[in-house]
């Protein structure tokens, strides 16, 4: 199981970036990340542009959910992608303060009406190797079913949150 720190998790070709990180929300936190270089683009498959000079990631992570989900935007904060991390001990990394999971490998993505399941192979063989218990691998499962549900149903509330609110300042 990794640690991801939001504020320097998935950022690998990004050179420089500006962020945002508003903690007093009451069910979660959010960072707004502004990419300002990329050493090189990041193409999702049907040749999408998720990740580029000037676009955005929009980020919350729930304080009593088993997920975290970013939203990728483009330069005129256009949705892209929803990207869906299934995690365990959502909250904030003890020195620095900054929301923080553990991400139990299996991701979810939705874009243009579609549901993509990634990385079960990586899920399955953290198991096998004793990296997670058969609870979190019956965990990761009961929320991947429930958030396909609200995907498919619009009922997620991570989803519907008015991300231009936190947009707004830049």
């Amino acid at each position: 199981m990794k640690k991801k720190i939001i504020s320097n998790t998935y950022l690998r070709d990004v050179e420089k970036y500006q962020i945002k990180i508003f903690l007093d929300e009451e069910d979660y936190y959010v960072s707004v990340k502004k990419l300002i270089s990329v050493r090189e683009k990041f193409i999702i498959k049907q040749n999408i542009t998720v990740m580029d000079n000037g676009y955005y990631i929009f980020e919350v992570i729930p304080k009593n959910e088993n997920y975290a989900m970013r939203l990728f935007l483009d330069e005129n904060k256009n949705p892209l992608e929803y990207y869906f991390d299934i995690t365990k001990n959502n909250g904030l990394y003890e020195n620095t303060k900054i929301p923080c999971y553990d991400d139990l490998y299996l991701d979810i993505t939705y874009m243009n009406n579609e549901i993509n399941i990634l990385d079960e192979d990586e899920l399955i063989e953290a198991y096998k190797s004793n990296d997670i218990t058969k609870e979190d691998l019956d965990l990761v499962y009961k929320i991947k079913d429930k958030l396909i549900n609200e995907i498919k149903s619009n009922t997620n509330k991570l989803m519907n949150i008015d991300y231009n609110k936190y947009l707004n300042n830049y």
